[in-house]
């Protein structure tokens, strides 16, 4: 009997052992699994952002905006896929996958269990040259000082240099630094919009869109006559929607701004003269330099209207420069987004010109390198020479742009998933 219960006891210790070593045994397959399937997914991870920052140095290289890659890469493959997502966006998605031994999926299916990840990313593939208020690619010894007032994105690719207290409302980006260092207790200057260093992005200077666009409104037309110029012209706006354009040796025409440049867009490789109020959109290209002879301004003033839909691009090769002249002695006021490829936005004469008074600027300035307007006492920042500064930013520059305005070719995150 004792026998017996003792056989009894050992089979079910044995069968109690037995259940126990299955649980084990499932318990390490599962651990193992698990341990595997994190080990994948970790790496699908690891491959899917991989694959998209290879995506982007594509998109960069190659001026892709239409592109599908594949990439086998950490025992994982991956599918980007480069497609345009409007004018001037791009969407990059990225599709990574492996594969992990699970014993359920095994046993259900036959098969491994496949890992899957994927990021999308959008990003503006050009900028509009007018989204920057200000942008310079060298600065120069040239200082923003008490007084100065300034709005909208300023940007360069050099030091920002401030002396007093100049009051930035928008955020302040310099690839090479601001002094005074606006974190130490040394600058008075004002950074309302916030500021950073260390980013950076080239001045526009290829002009062939705007070309194209002035070619195809001349149309066959004689030279100097309709958007296309090759002697020095100067053009007076009219708020009637009129200008009137001069051209060396010639006598004034007075025609309308839809039939001197049909495309919005005027093209000269000579010296081109400005002043007047604009009622209109156009863009307007020197070979040469821009001189702007007085005012030019909108007929409704975004300072005034939000909703105007009047816009003046001047792009010159060389430089943009106030006149010295009579009528730009007792103040100007300047509406348009300017840009000096090679050259600078500056004050002719800056150093020897009477002081004259303020220079109200709204929309924007882009230089190569930035061009003094004016001479300043270092003891107390009075104007010696030149102007006084008010620029403000056109905020609708962030919506729209003049006709075939050069662009920046920039990449910037819009948004991002994973």
């Amino acid at each position: 009997m004792f026998g017996k219960g003792a056989l009894i006891v050992v089979l079910g210790f044995s069968m109690a052992f037995a259940t126990y070593q299955l649980k084990l045994n499932s318990a390490v397959l599962s651990t193992r699994d698990n341990f595997n399937a994190f080990y994948i997914q970790t790496q699908v991870k690891q491959t899917a952002q991989n694959a998209i920052n290879y995506g982007l140095n594509q998109m960069w290289l190659t001026d892709t905006t239409n592109a599908t890659y594949y990439i086998n890469t950490q025992l994982c493959s991956s599918e980007v896929v480069i497609s345009s997502a409007g004018l001037d966006t791009v969407k990059v998605v990225a599709r990574s996958w492996g594969y992990v031994f699970n014993q359920d999926e095994f046993s259900e299916f036959g098969r491994s269990l496949r890992v899957e990840d994927s990021i999308v990313a959008f990003y503006s593939y050009q900028t509009s040259a007018s989204r920057y208020f200000w942008f310079t690619n060298t600065e120069g010894v040239v200082y923003w000082i008490t007084g100065d007032s300034i709005t909208g994105p300023l940007h360069t690719n050099d030091v920002i240099r401030t002396s007093g207290s100049p009051v930035f409302q928008g955020k302040v980006t310099a690839q090479s630094g601001i002094t005074p260092d606006p974190s130490g207790g040394s600058s008075s200057a004002v950074f309302n919009g916030g500021w950073e260093v260390g980013s950076g992005a080239a001045v526009p200077t290829d002009a062939s869109t705007m070309y194209k666009a002035a070619s195809n409104g001349n149309n066959g037309q004689p030279m100097n006559k309709v958007a296309l110029f090759d002697t020095e012209v100067s053009f007076e706006f009219l708020d009637n929607g009129d200008v009137v354009s001069t051209v060396t040796g010639e006598s004034p025409d007075t025609v309308s701004l839809s039939t001197i440049a049909p495309t919005g867009v005027i093209y000269s490789t000579a010296d081109v003269r400005v002043k007047g109020t604009l009622d209109g959109q156009v863009s307007i290209y020197s070979g040469q330099s821009i001189y702007i002879d007085d005012d030019i301004v909108y007929k409704e003033s975004s300072r005034d209207n939000a909703n105007s839909n009047d816009l003046l691009g001047l792009v010159a090769q060389n430089d943009i420069l106030v006149t010295d002249n009579t009528a730009n002695n007792t103040d100007l006021h300047i509406e348009a987004s300017m840009i000096a490829m090679t050259g600078k936005f500056t004050a002719e004469n800056y150093q020897t010109r009477p002081v004259s008074g303020t220079l109200y600027i709204t929309g924007s300035i882009m230089q190569e390198t930035r061009g003094p307007v004016s001479t300043f006492n270092w003891s107390d920042r009075s104007i010696l020479s030149g102007f006084q500064k008010n620029y403000i930013y056109d905020e609708r520059l962030q919506g729209v742009s003049p006709p075939y305005f050069p662009y920046i070719r920039s990449q910037s995150l819009v948004a991002w998933w994973e």
